[in-house]
């Protein structure tokens, strides 16, 4: 059964934290385009240019929902203006909106600047989440070796993110020789700060032997606590070591359950696995029908899933199974 790979994350930087102002932004830095969605030409907010880290905290609030009515929109424009004011974490969520699209229009090579700015001036999520966009080419031209290198920073200055990237990359040999021994020392130390994705790439080495001594029954404790915080990959391997009886009593039901919840949260091996049951009565009651909605899912999660193949064949015989009355609706008199 499929084996879930690693993760890496990005970091919307909490909390917030007091920092002397540096140089006013770059040119490059403009205001947010008015034609942005939830960007007003005039203030939104009462920040001073003498307390950006203020400016910045009512940013959250917004972003949040925190004591006032939640508007992505304000927030990202509170975060430019806290930017603008001094305050690099207000530059790095600035940055944030932009590449994930929250309040304004998504524009990732226009997030890559503010997190550029913010992690020259020593904001160490800026130079994770940057480290990012060099990791997988969003807003700027892939290279692998500069992403490591703002992930060591980051993880230098002590951001559990920055660790846990670096750990990834570690883990992968990307952007760096491939060290499982090291990756595991960086996911260990990010889960202690409480970085729950490196709970999760921590127990896969540890289920795996990767780098480290095989331990059924501390990867299981990891995956069940990135569970509960609704990692879906850690929920579709704590289910495939149910299922299997790997550190922990073989259960059947708790592994469908699992694979219920991980494919209900995006994971389409646990959509497929959560199918066939239906589909074979193996844990589950024949349902075809039930078995076809959770089969179409996997596929359309991850059409390239690596059980793709099996899933297509088996959404091919669960609908030759259900009798043509019962997909192909009534004509009208």
């Amino acid at each position: 059964m499929f084996q879930f790979s690693l993760i890496f994350c990005l970091s919307l930087g909490y909390p917030a934290q007091a920092q002397e102002k540096p140089s006013d932004p770059p040119h490059d830095l403009a205001q947010p385009s008015t034609s942005a969605q939830g960007i007003a030409d005039t203030p939104v907010s009462p920040c001073k240019v003498d307390d950006a880290d203020a400016c910045t905290a009512l940013g959250y609030q917004y972003l949040e929902g925190d004591g006032v009515t939640k508007d992505d929109g304000k927030a990202a424009r509170i975060f430019w203006e806290a930017c603008h004011f001094g305050s690099m974490r207000g530059c790095t969520m600035t940055g944030f909106a932009y590449s994930e699209g929250r309040g304004l229009n998504k524009a990732p090579d226009r997030a890559a600047p503010f997190y550029a700015y913010a992690c020259n001036n020593g904001e160490s999520v800026a130079c994770s989440n940057l480290g990012l966009a060099y990791n997988s080419g969003r807003g700027v031209a892939v290279d692998t070796i500069r992403a490591t290198a703002l992930f060591k920073q980051a993880c230098d200055m002590g951001e559990s993110d920055g660790c846990a990237n670096l750990g990834a990359s570690y883990s992968l040999g990307r952007g760096v020789a491939r060290d499982n021994r090291r990756a595991a020392s960086l996911f260990q130390k990010a889960c202690a700060g409480g970085d729950l994705h490196s709970c999760y790439n921590l127990g896969v080495l540890l289920r795996d032997r990767l780098g480290v001594a095989r331990d059924y029954k501390r990867a299981i404790a990891l995956f069940e606590q990135s569970c509960e915080a609704n990692e879906a990959a850690a929920c579709g391997n704590l289910g495939l070591m149910v299922n299997d009886g790997q550190g922990v009593a073989k259960d059947r039901q708790r592994a469908l359950n699992l694979f219920d919840k991980a494919c209900t949260l995006g994971e389409p091996e646990s959509c497929f696995s959560l199918g066939r049951a239906f589909q074979t009565g193996n844990g589950r009651d024949p349902d075809n029908a039930r078995a076809i909605a959770l089969l179409e899912r996997a596929l359309s999660l991850d059409p390239k899933t690596p059980s793709a193949g099996e899933a297509r064949k088996a959404l091919e015989i669960a609908r030759a199974a259900i009798p043509v009355h019962d997909t192909v609706p009534p004509k009208s008199p």
